[in-house]
């Protein structure tokens, strides 16, 4: 179940690229929202509302007070006046209490546009006065700090609920929570886009549209997000009809059913803060019985109430009794900005404020990235606009002071990571190469006591297959590793934060790394036992069976000829350790060296070529040489032994890496019926391990064995094993 949980709620995959991706978006359309104001000149012609019946009309040579209904003559510098009442010039909208009236209203205001933007016009009042109205292109310093706060707001609170977004993306509270982000950042970008209302014509009553819009998508987001969050309130056709009421609403404004879209929409956002204070006053209820829940809300209820109330108290209001708000929209709209600060804490939870934290690392990176972005743009305007002694200036500081700090500023994100790694090659390898299991237990609770300093280390009763973080980031859950337990870890850094991503991480290499080394450990000391075994063997089964035969002998020559093949046993042995791999054509040649002096001296003739079909150049290791070494010996005693043959022939052949080698001998024959010693049988089980055959048979005259064995190639990994037969 725990499991599952963490599934439904892992942050997207590259969550840093995602929310990196789309803040550049988000920058895309403040930059077109830039641009095209900038392109938008500006006039010395604005109209204010003054009070519910007057406005001031602000020209270049001071302003007049006029009846919102006083009649005014705009000539154009080309084509017949414009006749127009006074509140057409208005900065905004001015409804006309018919859809019809409406439309002539936003018909003259689009003339008056095209006229201002043609070049100068002349305003000609009713007692025969006339002042000129000129434009001029608009500079970055005309844009107002509405403008900017507009833009500032909108932008701040969709990186908000992207982050959360990205953070939790398949938690229903942080989908409406980013859809309520977007509502925000549609508002600020029209309230922005629409600074110039008079220039912008009948293009301004489609922003506001939109602006409206968005306005809608904010206020129904917010009161769905409060019918289930924290806590579900109602049933889910409660979100179905508040989201349909806000795009019925939306529907009449673009239609302007009304007459009047503005007071439509004020009215609509004072109902819905009403709506809104309810929900909040019913989720404080629904968490009455836990404190920590009850705090929350508190704080977050207390907080969006009063920033929502302020903003309505100083915008809305004033709108709908004198038609003119205490401040800008503009101004007012960072108020929203305090309803961002708790829910998006509250919806995120532990994943938000972890120390060093993965979610607000992941936001100051793309922040980062983005102030980098525009500060490599703005040296680079500067540059550009430089002359004379300015621009070696500029490239010096820049080469000397601007691109150290910034790679050292890019840098700091990786220290932490860094340091997580020495950690846990420092722990993987003390761990390797403990003493027991014991002492491993010790040192695996004693290094990671150091990596994360928690307060609480304990056994879990039930452990996980994986590092998993658990219980709201409280906890780092481990595996068994070996033969150390599986661990619970609580309360990171002794309880300033909670486990986080790169804890994760951490955890896992130093597993992995663990695993890695303790396998190899136990690889040396698995071949250093096989290797001790068969030096063993071999001393007891070669070399000591040769002494042991030599102290018997009668004769001195024998006895010679014993202890120099006990020193070649050695030598062999020896050189063994190395692991260094021998020519086939001298283990061979040794080979046939071994059996003519043992054959001679047994009157028996030996017919053996030189040179091996095919052996030219091919090399052996030691395993292999050393078992074919041991058949020929065995099958030459035997022959000696117990076949009375007077001649011996012996033939190898090598293709493919094969080798097949026929000995014949002339003597009594085999015969099958009695079985195979335990000469013969180990002949067979050196050959199984050679991946080969070994047979015996009798012939027309005497016997013939056959072995088949495989030659391994010379880039092969791990030799094969040296495990001798008993």
């Amino acid at each position: 179940m725990e499991g599952a949980t963490a599934a439904r709620d892992r942050p997207v995959r590259r969550p840093q690229r995602r929310l990196l991706e789309l803040s550049l978006l988000s920058l895309i359309v403040i930059a077109i929202v830039l641009v095209s104001t900038l392109r938008l000149p500006i006039a010395d012609l604005k109209a204010v509302r003054h009070d519910n019946s007057h406005l001031e009309l602000r020209h270049a040579g001071g302003f007049l007070l006029l009846p919102r209904d006083a009649p005014l003559a705009i000539q154009p510098l080309r084509g017949p006046p414009i006749a127009v009442r006074a509140d057409t010039l208005i900065d905004g909208i001015d409804a006309q209490g018919s859809r019809a009236e409406n439309r002539l209203w936003w018909a003259k205001r689009a003339a008056v546009a095209r006229a201002l933007r043609a070049g100068p016009v002349t305003v000609r009042f009713p007692d025969g006065r006339s002042v000129t109205a000129t434009i001029r292109a608009r500079q970055l310093g005309d844009l107002t700090g509405g403008f900017w706060a507009a833009l500032v707001t909108g932008l701040t609170g969709l990186l908000c609920g992207l982050w959360i977004l990205v953070i939790r993306p398949r938690n229903n509270a942080a989908r409406t929570f980013a859809v309520m982000s977007l509502g925000l950042f549609g508002v600020g970008c029209t309230l922005a886009a629409g600074n110039d209302p008079l220039l912008l014509g009948g293009a301004y009553r489609w922003l506001m549209l939109a602006n409206h819009a968005c306005v809608q998508l904010f206020a129904a987001s917010i009161l769905i997000l409060f019918c289930d969050f924290p806590r579900p309130l109602m049933p889910r056709r409660a979100a179905w009809a508040i989201g349909a009421a806000a795009v019925l609403l939306t529907i009449v404004n673009v239609a302007d059913l009304t007459g009047d879209t503005v007071a439509l929409l004020f009215a609509a956002i004072v109902v819905e803060f009403l709506l809104f204070v309810a929900l909040i006053i019913g989720q404080a209820w629904a968490v009455r019985s836990d404190p920590v829940g009850l705090a929350a809300m508190r704080l977050i209820g207390s907080s969006a109430v009063l920033s929502s109330a302020l903003f309505i108290a100083m915008v809305i209001l004033p709108m709908l009794i004198s038609g003119a708000p205490l401040i800008s929209e503009a101004i007012a709209l960072p108020l929203l900005l305090v309803i961002y600060a708790g829910l998006g804490a509250a919806i995120a939870r532990h994943r938000l404020f972890t120390l060093d934290g993965w979610a607000p690392g992941m936001l100051l990176s793309v922040c980062a990235a983005i102030a980098v972005a525009a500060l490599d743009l703005a040296i680079l305007g500067v540059a550009a606009g430089s002359n004379g002694i300015a621009l070696p200036i500029a490239i010096v500081a820049v080469g000397l002071i601007y691109l150290p700090l910034r790679q050292t500023i890019t840098r700091r994100a990786d220290r932490r990571r860094n340091a997580a790694t020495r950690h846990s090659l420092r722990l993987a390898s003390e761990l390797a190469f403990a003493l027991g299991a014991d002492m491993r237990a010790m040192r695996w609770r004693t290094g990671l006591a150091a990596m994360f300093d928690p307060l609480e280390i304990v056994d879990d009763p039930d452990p996980v297959a994986a590092p998993r973080v658990a219980e709201d980031g409280v906890a780092l859950r481990l595996p068994r590793v070996r033969d150390m337990p599986g661990l619970v870890l609580r309360f990171a850094q002794r309880g300033a934060r909670d486990f986080d991503a790169i804890d994760l991480e951490q955890a896992s290499e130093v597993i992995e790394g663990v695993e890695t080394l303790m396998g190899a450990r136990d690889s040396y000391i698995r071949g250093v036992a096989e290797e001790r075994a068969r030096i063993t063997q071999d001393l007891h089964d070669d070399v000591s069976a040769r002494l042991l035969t030599s102290l018997h002998r009668e004769d001195a020559n024998m006895m010679r000829r014993d202890v120099r093949e006990a020193m070649a046993d050695i030598r062999a042995i020896v050189t063994g350790t190395s692991g260094a791999r021998r020519p086939l054509d001298d283990v061979i040649a040794d080979m046939r060296f071994e059996t003519t002096n043992r054959l001679e001296a047994h009157d028996i003739a030996l017919a053996w070529p030189v040179a091996a079909a095919g052996s030219s150049g091919q090399t052996i290791d030691y395993a292999t040489a050393r078992h074919l070494v041991s058949i020929v010996r065995e099958l030459s005693s035997n022959i000696v032994r117990h076949s009375g043959a007077r001649n011996v022939a012996v033939d190898i052949s090598i293709a493919s890496h094969r080798l097949e080698l026929r000995v014949r001998d002339d003597g009594g024959g085999f015969d099958s019926g009695q079985g195979w010693g335990n000469g013969l049988a180990n002949c067979a089980r050196r050959a199984a391990l050679l991946e080969g055959s070994f047979q015996i048979r009798a012939a027309e005259t005497g016997s013939v064995a056959q072995l088949e064995i495989q030659l391994p190639r010379e880039d092969a990994g791990p030799s094969r094993t040296t495990a001798e037969p008993a």
